[in-house]
């Protein structure tokens, strides 16, 4: 699915309230089934909104995905109300009892986040973008630091001392390679993360403590998660790492973080 569709997760009353926002007037709404497979078998439905004459705004129940038509100027505006919507949800929640326990976090942590990342260099940026969007400062390690260490010495350096500024770490889970169980076979292979990245998200783990440690999964190839970690919650994200920014944004304020809903809605746009 392209990385730039719209998505809406809540209820159909709802976007119709969002499209009326955005300045269209609903003038007919059709539902249909959708199907998938073979044999066909039902997956959901589609609503098409009709805001004028040849003029439509779908979606789809199954993968929530809502299309305009190539219509641009519908997207844009739509898009802005959509981020508006995720906000306004996002402040009615309040934070997991599993993140409140802030007592070992400074009040006024570094707004240097850690970030472990593989080959996915498009999702790559995607957070970095967002984490600017959020006042927060991604450090993203080279291939080798200014003085010729290693990456996984340079890690060690700036996240196992008591001096270091980054208390917060965020790692992305892409999948990068295939694996799989010598006794399996080949045909048993499995997207997964690289193996550098499994190790630097253990060390970061063990340095700045779970919690503090958000770990984002793209999930739209199926990829295998480390089976000894799976106690460790991870955040999901299919198309585009602005689907996570909800969780992201309520574990990095359960961390100290004082993110506002402005820098939220920023992060969406």
């Amino acid at each position: 699915m392209d990385e730039d569709h719209l998505r809406h997760d809540g209820t159909f009353e709802e976007l119709q309230e969002i499209v009326r926002k955005a300045g269209y007037k609903i003038i007919d709404i059709t539902c249909e089934p959708t199907f998938a497979g073979s044999p066909r078998s039902r997956t959901g439905s589609a609503y098409n909104i009709e805001i004028s004459k040849g003029k439509y705004i779908t979606w789809f129940t199954n993968t929530r995905i809502v299309l305009c038509h190539d219509e641009k100027t519908v997207k844009k505006k739509l898009e802005k109300e959509l981020a508006k919507y995720r906000v306004a949800k996002y402040t009615e929640k309040s934070i997991p009892s599993s993140l409140t326990d802030t007592s070992n976090v400074s009040p006024l942590p570094s707004p240097k986040i850690f970030i472990v990342h593989g080959h996915d260099h498009t999702a790559l940026e995607q957070l970095e973008l967002i984490l600017h969007k959020l006042k927060l400062e991604p450090y993203v390690l080279q291939n080798t630091s200014g003085n010729g260490s290693t990456i996984i010495e340079a890690l060690e350096k700036e996240i196992n001392t008591q001096k270091s500024s980054i208390k917060f770490g965020i790692v992305l889970l892409t999948p990068d390679d295939m694996g799989y169980a010598k006794s399996a076979g080949e045909t048993a292979a499995k997207p997964r993360a690289r193996q550098n990245v499994i190790l630097e998200m253990g060390m970061l783990m063990s340095a700045l403590s779970r919690k503090n440690v958000a770990i984002l999964v793209k999930e739209n190839q199926n990829i295998e998660k480390p089976s000894d970690i799976s106690g460790i919650k991870y955040i999901g994200f299919s198309n585009h790492v602005k689907e996570a920014i909800p969780e992201l944004c309520q574990h990095l304020q359960a961390s100290g973080f004082n993110i506002g809903p402005k820098e939220i809605a920023d992060a969406f746009s």
